[in-house]
């Protein structure tokens, strides 16, 4: 059993760093959307505690590395499993679980302050990171967004329950 989850633990961070590297949006307002936190938040729904917490920081840390910003890696393998508690992987749907529904908001919240944080730690002014909080909202959005979808369809697949029932949770 823990080397399926392992395994499966091993096949979201890969999915969280693709979702960062690969699918890339621009945004708006500049910078970019990504959907590794839709990923994140997946992991904390389908896996048992504690195996989203490795799977957040390794996928979202490495993709920091790739992406040429080893400087906030540091605080993502920080801030990204943190972001998993706000969920639960209890039972046997994602969004019948009031927690679930709500939870991306408090990641979010986790998420737009720890990094501001970061920003201020990264570039001593607490003035700078400002400029980049409506951006890292639209980022929140899309990831939030797209959870409610992918949860919704997994749901109506039975899929964790599926996992469950081949042993794979």
């Amino acid at each position: 059993m823990n080397t399926k989850r392992i395994v499966l633990t091993a096949m979201f961070a890969a999915l969280i760093f693709t979702a960062i590297v690969v699918i890339r949006v621009p945004n708006p307002i500049g910078g970019i959307i990504h959907f590794g936190d839709t990923f994140i938040f997946l992991a904390a729904v389908m896996l048992p505690f504690p195996y989203a917490l490795p799977a957040a920081a390794i996928g979202a840390g490495m993709a920091n590395l790739f992406l040429g910003i080893p400087m906030w890696a540091p605080f993502t393998i920080v801030i990204k499993p943190l972001m998993t508690l706000c969920f639960t992987g209890r039972g046997g749907a994602i969004l019948s679980q009031k927690r679930n529904m709500i939870a991306p908001f408090g990641a979010g919240l986790i998420n737009l302050v720890l990094y501001y944080i970061a920003a201020v730690i990264l570039f001593s002014d607490p003035l700078a990171p400002m400029a980049g909080v409506p951006g890292d909202l639209i980022q929140f959005a899309g990831s939030a967004v797209f959870y409610y979808i992918i949860a919704y369809t997994f749901d109506r697949l039975g899929l964790k329950e599926r996992f469950r029932k081949e042993g794979i949770l």
